[in-house]
């Protein structure tokens, strides 16, 4: 073999050996020696012997003779077409005259919209994927791929050849878009645009792009402990510990295939189940709630394995529309969800309202039950439904006009007409204090809606198509909340408190945080409220906080005693995923503990984790501290530490050391939960 193609091999293997050996157990595994060069996927053939004339060649994408024009070169000369023959459907090429032995054969074809390859990029292992072209206009993009992908993280986007900053798109892995922010504009006509996935984040393939898994690299739906018999993390971390730490894979599927479901109940109540035997910090299971404009309201961590039953009144909603669904996440940005449902909440329940696209309706006439039938104001109902609507005070007809079809309804007939087709009403539109009520069941199946009748609510819901919310991390956008409740655990550690105290919050931002940080963003102003007069407040973010803002690894957020200023520096926090960066709970710990140095309060930190620290004895890439020089560190400052972390596992091995050397108090983090607040 010529020193050039030695040299070409070698280049390719290096490029793709990072994350092939993880990569062997998957269906259909792309041939290394298969790259992109340019806009063109280079396929390597066989060495020439003299007498072979038929080459076969392997690639994942579909090619036809209309679909891309491939190119034969021999020692890097491209060959006239007359001079081969191609079989498109074995995937075979036929020279009219046998290469020298030796000869180099390698295929060229342009890259065009859904093919995929491998890529190495910046040491990582991704499938590169090409997306429809640019036209100017269209800023959402369907990515179709042979892949089942889990996580929406570490992609990559390039368009014209330019990587786009991840601030400027969202991918949504469920249900496989890529969505450009308003701060970027659309790809120009024709402009190529490619889409990578890392390799980590595949779990198996699909029969056909958007169909049924074919092989899922977990092994199905069953997520086995990633440690010993308790499910616990991995992560060694005792005193004396001599082990390393190691990140469990994220082994779950989302959809349909989520192990877990929630049913509406008719008192009430939702009743959730997860089969799945995943134990935190490994995996973190939640019961998420979103308004009707899709910000999260409620985060409830839910114990996997298990069925729980939740009060709907008991969670406090206010009266309104909202999406429910499971959802599991690991520290890395792993994540699963189930199908949202759609739930409305009426906490007048004497009173009949009426949900329109996740929406509930506020009408100046009420709606009324007629024998069953719920009326509403005409003009309210149409116009919801995208309809025009004429009123006729002569005839007391209503008309009403969308896309191509005509409704009529007059006051006290049952009759009404769609298209002039007449149809028999259950229940006659009237005239109710001087407004026209009309059936909206009738109405809104006319208009092709979907129509539902919620008894535990005593309303209406209407969808014009099956309703639908995004559970992606990122578009988990939290609803602005006034909540002052009380915390049973912040109240605890503020009755310890008795003089003026500076207090830094060190927070895990974690994807599997996002339950605990709800739960203080909800209770911190009560305990601003409840401790001594002159005391200040500060935060210390670390692990994935870089992931959302792209910050440093460790982020601080100055010392305040504006409980609302503090609120504000709180909200800033969105538990994501990421890779586990090289930054602890204990280089967490020991900033907090540099921020305190020279202040004359008394000094605390309230440490919130879920997981272990990362001790420099069992992971020095992640930690440059090791646990004995934090607590010596803590006893020399005088600082008071409490943690709000787990009480079993290697995370409590750990944590009880800090909170014990220093007469602090350890809480469990399973009681860091909003819905405990509304009990």
């Amino acid at each position: 073999m010529k020193i050039k193609k030695m040299i070409l091999l070698f280049m390719v293997f290096i490029m793709f050996a990072e994350g092939l050996e993880s990569w062997t157990g998957t269906a259909s595994a792309y041939n290394p020696l298969e790259y992109r060069q340019n806009d063109y996927l280079v396929n390597i053939l066989e060495d020439g012997d003299g007498q072979n004339r038929v080459f076969k060649f392997e690639t994942p994408n579909i090619i036809t003779a209309s679909n891309t024009k491939l190119r034969l070169f021999i020692n890097a000369r491209e060959i006239e077409p007359e001079e081969y023959t191609i079989d498109y459907n074995n995937y075979a090429i036929t020279i009219n005259k046998a290469p020298d032995p030796g000869a180099e054969l390698s295929i060229k074809y342009l890259i065009i919209p859904t093919f995929e390859w491998g890529e190495g990029i910046s040491g990582g292992s991704y499938i590169g994927n090409a997306l429809s072209y640019g036209d100017g206009s269209t800023k959402v993009f369907k990515l179709t791929t042979k892949y089942m992908i889990n996580s929406s993280k570490k992609v990559i986007l390039r368009i014209g050849g330019r990587q786009v900053p991840n601030s400027e798109f969202t991918f949504n892995h469920e249900n496989y878009t890529i969505t450009l922010l308003e701060k970027r504009r659309a790809p120009l006509a024709e402009e190529e645009i490619y889409f990578y996935i890392p390799k980590t984040s595949i779990t198996g393939t699909q029969t056909s792009p958007g169909g049924t898994i074919e092989e899922p690299i977990s092994g199905g739906t069953t997520v086995s402990p990633p440690s010993g018999e308790t499910g616990e993390s991995p992560v060694s971390g005792g005193a004396g510990s001599t082990g390393t730490e190691a990140e469990p894979e994220f082994q779950l599927l989302g959809g349909e295939s989520y192990p877990g479901s929630i049913t509406l109940n008719k008192n009430y109540t939702l009743t959730v189940k997860i089969t799945i035997q995943a134990k935190q910090p490994a995996y973190t299971s939640y019961l998420m709630i979103k308004n009707a404009s899709g910000e999260v309201v409620k985060r409830i961590r839910v114990k996997a394995g298990s069925t729980s039953t939740y009060s709907l009144k008991k969670i406090g909603l206010p009266s309104g529309g909202y999406y429910v669904y499971l959802k599991t996440i690991n520290q890395s940005g792993g994540l699963a969800a189930s199908l949202p449902i759609f739930v409305p909440i009426n906490n007048e329940v004497k009173h009949i309202k009426v949900f329109i696209s996740g929406y509930m309706q506020a009408y100046a006439q009420a709606p009324v039950n007629t024998n069953g039938n719920v009326l509403v104001p005409f003009r309210s109902i149409f116009e919801s439904l995208g309809a025009k609507v004429e009123w006729d005070s002569t005839t007391q007809t209503v008309t009403a006009t969308k896309e191509g079809k005509t409704i009529v309804l007059t006051i006290g007939s049952n009759i009404a007409y769609v298209n002039g087709v007449a149809i028999t009403l259950s229940a006659a539109p009237q005239l109710i204090n001087g407004t026209t009520m009309v059936p909206v069941r009738f109405v809104s199946e006319a208009l092709g809606g979907l129509v539902e009748w919620n008894v535990a609510a005593n309303s209406v819901v209407v969808f014009q198509s099956e309703p639908t919310i995004s559970t992606t991390v990122e578009s988990e956008k939290e609803a602005e909340s006034d909540a002052t409740s009380s915390s049973p655990i912040l109240t605890k550690i503020s009755k310890g408190i008795t003089a003026p105290t500076d207090i830094v919050f060190v927070i895990d931002v974690t994807g599997s945080m996002g339950g605990v940080i709800d739960y203080i963003k909800e209770t911190v102003k009560s305990f601003v409220d409840s401790v001594p007069a002159g005391s200040n407040f500060a935060i210390v973010a670390y692990r994935d906080i870089n992931y959302v803002d792209q910050n440093k690894n460790l982020e601080f957020y100055s010392f305040t005693n504006n409980k609302n200023e503090l609120k504000t520096n709180l909200d800033q926090l969105k538990a994501a995923g990421g890779g586990d960066e090289p930054e602890s709970g204990l280089d967490a710990i020991h900033m907090a503990m540099n921020k305190l140095s020279g202040r004359t309060n008394a000094k605390r930190i309230i440490f919130i984790t879920d997981a272990s620290v990362h001790d420099k004895g069992t992971a020095p890439a992640k930690s440059g501290f090791t646990l004995k020089q934090v607590i010596a560190e803590l006893k020399t400052n005088k600082v008071v530490l409490d943690a709000i972390a787990p009480k079993s596992g290697s995370a409590y091995k750990q944590i009880i050391q800090l909170v014990n050397s220093n007469k602090g108090k350890l809480y469990d983090i399973d009681d860091a939960s909003t819905l405990l607040l509304n009990k």
